[in-house]
This record gives structure tokens, C-alpha cells and sequence, in this order.
């Protein structure tokens, strides 16, 4: 044995893992990760921490600079060996900071997490309180490789001896000197047999592009760099042309559309949360938008890194049509960097982007009112959730919500502005219909009145309506108000035709055949009254003020909750000749087996106009009886 190896023998020291490093190491292999590959992710993003370090204290420190030159994180493939290496010319270790970092955890909070991790609930529950702690990601390395050895060189101390860090994660791992020349790091991994498939040159570019496409550093695979370095959403706007956002749109987010987005949004922000983001509010929505599918939404990255696609967090479930980037070095995140920690930083990223992206959808409608009603038709139901979900904003949704009305023909689409804005003089309340379909609602004997008046309703016939209705009270101090619910009294506004009114000498007999129709009727419905809403139709059904209708009736019967279906109340035309001609024979012949059959027509006829027939067969047997009678 040479003097050279003797010396090396002499200078190798075998140390063991702190406690809770063994016990990370176990965790990091069987709980903490979700899939194998981002053990790549994790050593790039070391790599890339080493780089920058090195390049700040450059900024200071010229000899440093031309110590280890151009920044780059260099990966190569041995098939051979069996081994892959990550190499960077960054920071590097000496012997003291190779033993502190990558041989024990000094932060405290570790030994908590281990305890809970043991515990009933599992590490996944507790995994984000090891946020922070340096070197847990490097520990990856042993969910692929059997032995890992870290080649690594300090470039603040030129002076000190190179390293060759090694260990199989049972338990130790040795320290012995290294002939490594050149600051910065190399780690090699001994792949074990069930990973071999990453010897492949084309299997390691494309997790680099999946995860780690944007690193600002270029990352080399043999002669190539595989990686874009500039990360677009970190440029000045003037940097950029639009043929390279609507590239980036279609390519790197997969934009599920052929043409351009409708909108975007280029924020960068550094008080009081640092964040950089690259948003679009698409054309079309997916087939699957409203489906229970995992979302390509919104990418998460962390100072470049690929964290996540489809963040749920970073936007409330009503905006879930944004497709982007979110980039910020404030996020906290687990040691997998899979799942977020519920803080204050996410919170307010969440709130910046939906603030910022409704006044984009303002500025739209404002603007481009074509190009935002196409929006509406692909996205509006979301909005319509955002109504009733969030408080905060509920106000600017209201604005933006949209609606066919009375008034309006073929695709029109009325705002609550301009709603108001129109309103004839006298006019209080917004007026609305909610019901199955446009068609139904269009024809029903409820908006009668209010188009003889010229009193436009706004006509909603998507069940979520139900929600919105229910949520938002009064737009620019005017309450919206059903036209199915409780009474219609138009009289103080001015202009249009009077509404329908008994005639004094048909009243006697009106309320007498009131009182036979709801004698017939009984428990079927909770009232019969005379209308002053129906001007063509013969009848119609009313619900009590403040009860639910009966489109959100339907709805929760479709959710399997159980609901009580309230009485209604059912209105009749008096000057209809149907209600005249039974006025006349209650009063000449009150025990008519007529007036019952009469009656039950009054009621189905009311509920054909709402489309529903709860009861075919009677409703087909009392025609016929009608026809019977038409006929003689």
C-alpha cells in the first residue's frame, strides 16, 4: 500500500446517521412520496440552489467567479455502471458542511413531525412541518439508488480538501477525501434493478422537461442542454410578442383550444407576497370543465421548479377555468414539495389572482362585449357559483353575470346595469323567472302582466340560477324579486297596459267559483285566488314568498335530499271565458259533477305551463272528457 493510500485510509471516517435521519430516510422511501421521479426534481433544485449561491457571492468575490465559471447542472447516463450523476458548479461543500448537511437535520421540529408521523394519522398528514429543513430532498436519492456518493469541492474555500461523501442509507455513511479539482458537486447515484429504466437518455429529458424545464441554469444531458432556462412569465411584458403567448398558451400548457385565449394576465408582484404568474382565460371550456377529473388548471412552480399541475388552491373552484403558471419563492411547501401547507401565503396569492382576473373579465364585457357574451355561453355557470360562494366579491360577479330577458331576442344578454338602467319609472325590484327551459319560461303565464306593462324579467333557466338568486338580495339598492312568488302590484309604474282585474259584475260570482274550484281541489293546492298577473292564460301557480320553487325543488330531488314540498297557491284568470263559463255554472248548478273536472283542468293546465305532468293518465282521461262534452 502507497504512502496516497494509507493516507486516504487514514483520513476516511465512517459516522452514523442522526436518529432522525435514519428514521427520514424509511419515511422518505415508503411514505412521503407519490411517485419515484421526483427524486430528480429534488437534485436539480439542490443543484440550481448551489448555483445561485455561488453566483451571489460572486457578485463579491471575483476570484470565486473564475473558480467555477459558467453556472450549469451537468447530468450524465452510465450504462454500464449502472449509475446517474448530477453535477453542478455551484457553492460545494467542505468536509464539516458534507457531514452537518447531508448526515444530520439541525432544525428543530423534526423529532415532532416523527412522533405524529408514527402515529395513527401517518407521516402524509404531518408531512409539511419538515418545510425548510436543509437536505431532507437529497435524501430522495435512496427511493431509486441502492448507494449514493457525493463528489463535492468548496469554492469559498479554495484551500479546503475535496470530498467523497458515500452511503447506502442503512444506517452510516462515510467521509474520506476525494480527486475532485473544481468547485461545486457531483452526485452519483447506483441505481438498484427496479429503476434501470432511467439509464435512458430520453426517459431523464423528459423528466426534465416535466419538472424542471424552467430552471434558469442550463441543464445538460451529455453535449445537450434539454431545458428552456428562460422562464416566460418571469420577463417584462415589452420582452414578449404575442405569437410567444399564444405559443406558450397552445404548447407548454396544453391549451385545449386551437385558437387564441381570450384574455391573459401577466402579473408580477413582490409586497406583501412575492409571486410571478402567467394566466389565460381560454375560449372554449373542456368537455370535462364541470366533471370530477384531475384539472390541468393552474402549474405551480417554486422558483422555476415544477411543483404541481391543476393547483386547486391558487384559485377559488368558480375559476377553475384559468390555465397558467403561478411561480413564488414565498410558498411553503412539504418535503416531497407534492402538497401545499395551508398558509397565509397561499391564501393571499388565491386572492390577488381572483381579484385581478374579475377586473380582466370587466375590462372584457366593457370592451369586447361579443367576445365576452362567447365567454358567458362557455363559462357562465361557473360565475354563477362564484355568486353564491364568494362573499367578498359578490358585488363585482354581480356585474358580470348575464341573462336573456322579455325584452331581449334570439341570443341577446341582458346585464343587471343594464337592467336598471332601463327600468320604466316606478319600477322598484328586478324582476325574475327561474325555471326548466328558456322555451318554458318564455311562455309562461307568469311574465303575462309584466309584458303588458312593459316590465322587462330576466328569464334564468340554468338550475344554479337558483343558487344565484338565493345569494345575491338587492343589485345597486333594487331587491331582485321572482315573478312566481307571492303578489304582483305594478301599479305604481307608469306606462303599458293596466293589468288583469275582475269585472264588478262578475265579482259575486268570481268568489263564489273560487270557493268551489278550491273546494275541489282541496289539499292539492294551499290557496285559489283570482289573478292579477295572467293575461291570456287561464291559471297558474304561485309560490309563498320566501319558499323554495319549484325548479330548486327538482334540483334537490336530483341530489337525493329529502325536501317538503310546500302547497302553492293557484291563481285563475276572471276574465278568462274558460273561468267566466265555470263562474256560471257554479252559480247555476253547484253540484255539478262538472266543476270538479273543471277544476283538475284549471290545475293541470297550470302545470303544463311550468312543463311538468305529474299526472299523465288523469290528465289524458280528463281531456277526453272534455272532448266528450265538446263534441255533443
Amino acid at each position: 500500500m502507497d504512502a496516497l493510500s494509507v493516507a486516504v485510509e487514514m483520513d476516511t471516517q465512517e459516522l452514523p446517521f442522526q436518529t432522525e435521519v435514519q428514521q427520514i430516510l424509511h419515511l422518505m422511501v415508503h411514505s412521503l412520496y407519490t411517485n419515484r421521479e421526483v427524486f430528480l426534481r429534488e437534485l436539480i433544485a439542490n443543484a440550481s440552489d448551489a448555483l445561485d449561491k455561488a453566483r451571489y457571492l460572486a457578485l463579491t468575490d471575483k476570484a470565486l467567479a473564475e473558480r467555477t465559471g459558467a453556472p450549469e447542472i451537468v447530468i450524465s447516463i452510465d450504462k454500464d455502471a449502472k449509475t446517474l450523476s448530477i453535477e453542478d458548479n455551484g457553492i460545494g461543500m467542505t468536509r464539516a458542511e458534507a457531514i452537518e448537511n447531508l448526515g444530520t437535520i439541525a432544525r428543530s421540529g423534526t423529532l415532532d413531525f416523527l412522533k405524529r408521523a408514527q402515529a395513527k394519522d401517518g407521516p402524509k398528514a404531518d408531512a409539511h412541518t419538515l418545510i425548510g429543513q436543509f437536505g431532507v430532498g437529497f435524501y430522495s436519492s435512496f427511493i431509486v439508488a441502492s448507494r449514493v456518493d457525493v463528489e463535492t469541492r468548496s469554492a469559498t474555500d479554495p484551500d479546503a480538501e475535496p470530498v467523497l461523501w458515500r452511503s447506502s442509507g442503512s444506517g452510516s455513511f462515510t467521509v474520506t477525501a476525494s480527486d475532485r479539482t473544481r468547485p461545486g458537486t457531483r452526485v452519483i447515484l447506483h441505481l438498484n434493478k427496479d429503476n434501470e429504466d432511467l439509464l435512458s437518455d430520453w426517459r431523464i429529458e423528459q423528466l426534465i422537461k416535466k419538472y424542471s424545464d424552467f430552471v434558469s441554469h442550463p441543464i445538460k444531458l451529455g453535449d445537450k442542454t434539454v431545458n428552456q432556462t428562460s422562464a416566460l412569465w418571469m420577463r417584462s411584458k415589452s420582452e414578449i410578442s404575442e405569437e410567444q403567448y399564444e405559443e406558450f398558451y397552445r404548447h407548454v400548457l396544453g391549451g385545449f383550444d386551437d385558437g387564441k385565449p381570450a384574455s391573459r394576465m401577466h402579473l408580477s408582484s413582490d409586497a406583501p407576497i412575492q409571486y410571478h404568474a402567467l394566466l389565460f382565460i381560454p375560449e372554449k371550456a373542456p368537455y370535462d370543465l364541470l366533471m370530477d377529473t384531475p384539472k390541468k388548471g393552474i402549474r405551480l412552480y417554486a422558483k422555476r421548479m415544477f411543483v404541481m399541475d391543476g393547483c386547486e388552491k391558487l384559485a377559488p373552484p368558480y375559476l377553475r377555468f384559468l390555465r397558467g403558471v403561478v411561480d413564488s419563492e414565498d410558498l411553503s411547501l412539504n418535503v416531497s414539495r407534492e402538497v401545499l401547507q395551508d398558509d397565509r401565503t397561499l391564501e393571499q396569492i388565491q386572492k390577488q389572482i381572483t381579484k385581478q382576473t374579475l377586473k380582466t373579465l370587466e375590462d372584457l364585457a366593457d370592451k369586447e362585449p361579443d367576445k365576452y357574451r362567447s365567454f358567458w355561453q362557455e363559462f357562465g355557470r361557473l360565475l354563477r357559483l362564484g355568486a353564491s360562494s364568494d362573499r367578498a366579491n359578490q358585488g363585482t360577479i354581480a356585474k358580470l353575470l348575464r341573462y336573456p330577458s322579455t325584452r331581449s331576442d334570439g341570443d341577446e344578454l341582458v346585464s343587471l346595469k343594464t337592467y336598471v338602467e332601463r327600468m320604466p319609472e316606478g319600477q322598484k325590484a328586478i324582476y325574475y323567472l327561474t325555471g326548466a327551459s328558456l322555451q318554458v319560461l318564455r311562455s309562461s303565464p307568469h311574465v303575462e302582466v309584466f309584458r303588458r306593462k312593459g316590465v322587462e324579467v330576466l328569464l334564468m333557466a340554468d338550475p344554479v340560477d337558483e343558487w344565484v338568486v338565493g345569494s345575491i338580495d338587492k343589485f345597486e339598492d333594487h331587491p331582485l324579486q321572482s315573478v312566481s312568488h307571492g303578489d304582483v302590484d305594478l301599479s305604481a309604474i307608469a306606462g303599458g297596459e293596466p293589468g288583469a282585474a275582475a269585472k264588478p259584475e262578475t265579482s259575486d260570482q268570481l268568489g263564489r267559483c273560487v270557493e268551489a274550484v278550491q273546494k275541489a281541489l282541496g289539499s292539492k293546492v294551499k290557496q285559489v285566488r283570482a289573478s292579477q298577473r295572467l293575461t291570456e292564460s287561464v291559471s297558474c301557480l304561485v309560490s309563498e314568498e320566501g319558499s323554495m320553487s319549484p325548479t330548486m325543488e327538482r334540483v334537490m330531488k336530483m341530489l337525493d335530499r329529502e325536501v317538503e314540498e310546500p302547497q302553492r297557491i293557484l291563481e285563475i284568470n276572471p276574465e278568462h271565458p274558460f273561468v267566466l263559463n265555470l263562474a256560471r255554472l257554479v252559480e247555476s248548478n253547484p253540484d255539478s259533477d262538472q266543476i270538479g273536472t273543471f277544476s283538475e283542468l284549471l290545475l293541470d293546465q297550470a302545470l303544463l305551463a311550468e312543463g311538468m305532468v305529474p299526472d299523465p293518465a288523469g290528465l289524458l282521461k280528463r281531456m277526453q272528457q272534455i272532448m266528450t262534452l265538446a263534441s255533443k
